[in-house]
């Protein structure tokens, strides 16, 4: 059978984007923690929140809401919102005191009110809605169930606080009885709906409430509340005022199967007086396959600014713009539904700036390179809107030049207030949550850390990180892993040593915790490099990137586990798996495996094994085995066997026949040979490395019965 070696050195293993890429600043640690909204107040001091303890785990986490210094080394205070089970913050503003109004859902029945609230038992079936405001030293002046017996779901909503502390939030309300009150301009009786509500500065009154309205809000002088929100087509329709924009939208489906389709989400901005008991105008701002908004802002002379992601060719645009034309045209996934798929076309990030009126558009853009790009973030500011989402297009506006396997990624950039510019963009590691305007760096988080990205400052040398053998981002390191670092440019030289591994070509080192590693392969976008079994037993290490041609150095400080096992992954050609019959496969499709029949051809759709033969697949990233093995050595022919269990998970009838180091490869590269199922068609694959899951799930490999 062949052997993957040579993929090791070749820029034919594409993955995407993995660790930090520009330059960023660590401002908190935050482990077991997640933050879904952060602000900055007038002094710098950073507000966050979100929930304590493992999401996903139930009852494991609670809300909570903290503040910080400045500079994030000091926890000003730490507030929780703990009941018995899950409850976390969805979103977040400060008034003029520096206290912190919070806005989440809880699944708790005991969830701790205070007197005098609002609502003080949870009526829903199983998720409630809670207000809460904690003064600038951490206290709680009030906590409150929200929704009466509804199900709350906060996430696609938001939250603002008014010069007079009543807080005004918007949700998605489903099922139960919504606390309507008298004089609601609109009332939706759709049993799934968004919902615009405003508390008094005690949180204990209800001052209005409108079911039907609801999703990103902001605010102007006056007080009046704009509303971005999106409505499935099929749903209550909002009331379009006279003289709007746009006063319908052609309806049409974008998820589903077969006879059962859901329609598309279609964007709307509502604007409602100060006491939420008048329309002031309404218009649709969409398109023929919609669009969903990320959030809104509205400028001193009350125009409204969008930003957001659409699937609509037709999503409306000015002339005036930086991209008046939709050019996103990724194809689309293959089909795994039986009777058919309903798939939108690619999206495209928008920015739109709608006339003080609703009547008319200052200028509309689209935002996108040729594949799929979307925005997720928009920061409204006086120097231009600061923008981040995921770009997965190598032509994505001011990622020129950009090494394709980074991509997707979370990006940001800035485009100008006119709607004419772009400056450049860059790969943010983390999701972007605040734009603070006393630094104008960006405050994103990674899952551990709150950081800083400084969008004006040049790209690192290290664009992104990867795994070189199974297409994902690396968060952590193994022993002998091996990884593929890209840049926009790194050296004038490229090329491969064979037989020897170098730590230094080209005046390029790579080196952890101080150790250099063997280097594979060095191009003037990409690095391959083995990670130093020395390593072992540390609890993290510091990957350095040096380059004496430029005098430059990067690095990244990851955590070290014992084993990463990872499976050698092949990405089939589109016009390749439009011919597979996926409809088949009667699971989530997961990533193919490079795999070699028994005859030594590669196992595919137009090629499978007959069912109860060996298959062939790689592994990498064991760590540390038996015998040591050593760093930037090859192995022996014939390979030593592995000395770790391998076995299936699934519960299918399969067994590993043989596991040895791949003679005449770098030492961590193991090949294994299954015996099939009897099934037929497509079977996942999933194993497991000493009782550590191979980290990729439902490898495919396809089978058929004996004979020709």
């Amino acid at each position: 059978m062949p052997s993957p070696f040579r993929l090791l050195f070749a820029c034919s293993v594409v993955a995407v984007c993995g660790a930090a890429a520009g330059p960023t600043t660590t401002l908190a640690h935050l482990p077991n923690t997640g933050i879904n909204a952060v602000q900055v107040d007038a002094s710098g001091n950073i507000y966050v929140a979100g929930f304590q303890g493992t999401l996903g785990t139930p009852d494991s986490y609670d809300a909570f809401v903290a503040k910080l210094s400045p500079d994030g080394s000091k926890i000003l205070y730490s507030t929780r919102f703990a009941g018995s089970k899950s409850d976390y913050v969805a979103a977040l503003d400060i008034d003029s005191t520096g206290a912190a109004y919070v806005f989440g859902q809880t699944q708790s029945p005991d969830f701790p009110v205070t007197s005098g609230a609002l609502q003080t038992s949870m009526l829903a079936s199983s998720v409630q809605g809670f207000v809460a405001k904690v003064d600038a030293q951490g206290k709680v002046v009030y906590a409150t169930l929200v929704g009466g017996s509804s199900d709350i779901y906060p996430s696609a909503g938001g939250l603002l606080v008014d010069a007079a502390g009543e807080a005004v939030i918007s949700g998605q309300t489903i099922g139960g009885i919504f606390p309507n009150t008298s004089g609601a301009p609109f009332t939706s009786t759709d049993m799934n709906t968004f919902f615009a509500m405003k508390l008094d500065a005690t949180g204990g009154k209800l001052l209005a409430a409108i079911r039907g309205v609801g999703g990103r809000i902001a605010a102007d002088d006056q007080g009046s509340i704009y509303v971005a929100g999106s409505q499935i087509a099929g749903y209550t329709a909002i009331p379009i005022t006279s003289g709007a924009l746009q006063s319908k939208y052609t309806e049409n489906t974008c998820a589903g199967e077969g006879q059962v389709g859901i329609g598309c989400s279609y964007q709307y901005v509502t604007k409602l007086n100060a006491n939420l008991t008048q329309i002031v105008y309404s218009t649709y701002v969409t398109g023929s396959w919609g669009a969903l908004p990320a959030a809104i802002s509205v400028d001193p002379q009350r125009n409204v600014m969008l930003a957001g992601t659409t699937n609509s060719p037709d999503y409306p645009t000015t002339s005036n713009a930086f991209q008046p034309f939709y050019i996103a045209n990724a194809p689309p996934p293959p089909n795994t539904c039986l009777f058919g798929c309903f798939v939108p076309p690619p999206a495209s990030g928008y920015i739109t700036k709608l006339n003080a009126t609703g009547t008319g558009l200052v200028y509309s853009t689209f935002l996108s390179g040729t594949q799929a790009d979307t925005i997720a973030f928009a920061a409204f500011t006086a120097g231009g809107i600061y923008l981040s989402g995921l770009a997965r297009s190598t032509d994505f506006p001011g990622l020129e030049g950009f090494p394709s396997q980074c991509l997707p990624a979370t990006y940001a950039t800035r485009i100008s207030l006119d709607g004419l510019t772009i400056t450049a963009t860059h790969l943010v590691p983390g999701s972007v949550l605040a734009y603070d305007s006393a630094t104008g760096m960006l405050l994103a988080w990674t899952g551990a850390d709150l950081i800083g990205f400084d969008p004006a400052a040049p790209p690192a040398p290290i664009t992104c990180i990867l795994d070189a053998a199974d297409l994902q981002p690396v968060t952590s390191i193994a022993p002998g892993e091996l990884l593929s670092i890209f840049s926009e440019r790194f050296s004038s030289w490229g090329g491969v040593v064979y037989g020897t591994f170098p730590t230094s070509i080209g005046g390029i080192t790579v080196t952890f915790n101080g150790i250099a590693g063997p280097l594979l392969y060095v191009s003037t976008q990409q690095i391959n490099v083995q990670v130093p079994y020395e390593i072992a037993g540390g609890a993290q290490t510091t990957l350095t990137l040096n380059t004496q041609q430029t005098n430059t150095s990067d690095s990244r400080t990851l955590p070290v586990i014992a084993r990463n096992p990872v499976a050698f992954l092949t990405t089939p050609a589109y016009a390749d798996l439009e011919k597979c019959d996926l409809v088949l496969l009667g699971y989530p499709p997961g990533p193919f495996p490079l795999a070699f029949n028994s005859d030594g051809s590669p196992n595919t759709c137009l090629n499978p094994a007959v069912a109860g033969s060996v298959v062939r697949i790689f592994l990498a990233g064991l760590g540390v085995t038996v015998p040591a093995p050593v760093t930037g050595s090859v192995n022996p022919n014939p390979g030593i066997p592995l000395n770790l269990p391998i076995t299936f998970g699934g519960g299918l009838a399969a067994t590993v026949v043989s596991a040895v180091a791949l003679p005449g490869s770098i030492s961590g590269v193991w090949q294994v040979d299954v015996r099939t199922p009897a099934n037929r068609g497509p079977v996942p694959v999933s194993l497991f490395v000493d009782s550590v899951p191979v980290r990729d799930t439902n490898l495919a490999v396809w089978l058929r019965a004996t004979g020709p």
